[in-house]
């Protein structure tokens, strides 16, 4: 275990506040000494910021960095390629950072969301020299694009057609239970 990359979180409700910092310590076998591991309020582990409240608030805020820098980058290319173009960009640049892992943090707080859904909103009023104030509705129908919230519910609705048929992962499958097998 690489000492130097290792910490923890833990994790509890928002209302309530810890009274006491906890101190975890590991043996470091490279200095040959005992070592406290650091406490952060949030860890990255395989690509996704998990806090302590588990609100996703981190994780969508990357997110958001991430689309941004896109949303720009399109609003700079619109005048130079065709919205073919603009939309191919949007698919491989944006459509991965509001896809993965969405059956996970796509349930978090309406106010993070909202921030991601209005950055997809801009993206489509770049591509397609809209003002500001039009209603984005037409243009994510034009584009073939799914406002977030559909494509957090297009993803849940995948896994339990997975489930249900049973291509799902045996750990996910596993947590659910056919209930026409269920007898009362």
């Amino acid at each position: 275990m690489n000492i130097k990359k290792s910490n923890f979180v833990l994790f509890c409700p928002a209302q309530r506040k810890l009274t006491y910092q906890p101190k975890i310590v590991i043996f470091d076998n490279e200095k040959n000494k005992k070592v406290a591991l650091e406490h952060k309020d949030y860890v990255k582990y395989l690509g996704f910021l998990i806090d302590k409240n588990l609100s996703w608030k981190h994780h969508i805020d990357h997110i958001i960095i991430k689309v941004s820098r896109t949303v720009g980058l399109i609003a700079k290319l619109r005048h130079f390629v065709s919205t073919h173009i603009l939309l191919n960009i949007y698919q491989a640049l944006i459509v991965p950072y509001l896809t993965y892992g969405v059956t996970v943090w796509g349930q978090a707080c309406k106010s993070y969301l909202d921030k991601l859904l209005k950055l997809q909103k801009r993206a489509l009023l770049f591509i397609y020299f809209s003002d500001h104030n039009e209603n984005a509705i037409p243009l994510f129908v034009d584009a073939h694009i799914l406002p977030l919230k559909f494509v957090y519910y297009k993803s849940i609705a995948t896994l339990m057609y997975d489930v249900r048929n049973r291509t799902a992962p045996s750990n996910i499958q596993d947590l659910f239970q056919d209930v026409s097998n269920v007898h009362s």
